[in-house]
């Protein structure tokens, strides 16, 4: 029963890890994820989903294009709905009016995606804000390899 239960958690385990690292592995074609946190862009982009997206260059962006910036120490993600000479006018699709503020060229990080991977986000937040627990994780799945890898070997010596 103990032994049973433990193969389950630790496959709990290797599927969480796996999750986590298919989050981030677009990375490595310079898609960053995002976290969504408001709905201002629903229901193009869902609260606790993630966006991924790009750096572009600034002359690439369109009017309509999801544009991702840094503001006040926030990064936000709302549809280009003009641009400027000095930046962008931004609007997120389920507000009203367009947004109070010009966004300028130097606080833009780059251009998001028009989907984003629904209810993952509260996952990859609370992963990152609990880094710990994957070091746990890897720790647990490494023990257990070594324990699995010691059981092969002994029941190899045994049949020898």
């Amino acid at each position: 029963m103990i032994n049973k239960l433990k193969n389950i958690i630790l496959k709990i385990i290797y599927i969480l890890i796996v999750i986590y690292l298919l989050i981030f592995i677009p990375a490595i074609w310079g898609k960053k994820p995002l976290v969504i946190i408001s709905g201002s862009m629903e229901p193009t982009l869902k609260v606790g989903g993630i966006l991924y997206y790009e750096n572009i260059e600034i002359d690439k962006l369109n009017k309509g294009d999801i544009l991702v910036y840094q503001l006040n120490n926030h990064t936000i993600s709302h549809r280009i709905e003009e641009i400027t000479e000095n930046g962008f006018i931004t609007k997120g699709d389920n507000n009203l009016s367009l947004d109070t503020y010009e966004v300028l060229k130097p606080q833009v990080i780059g251009k998001g995606t028009n989907w984003s991977i629904p209810y993952l986000g509260y996952y990859a937040d609370f992963i990152y804000n609990h880094k710990y627990l994957i070091v746990i994780a890897v720790g647990l799945i490494t023990i257990d390899l070594y324990l699995t890898n010691s059981e092969r070997r002994n029941v190899n010596e045994k049949d020898s």
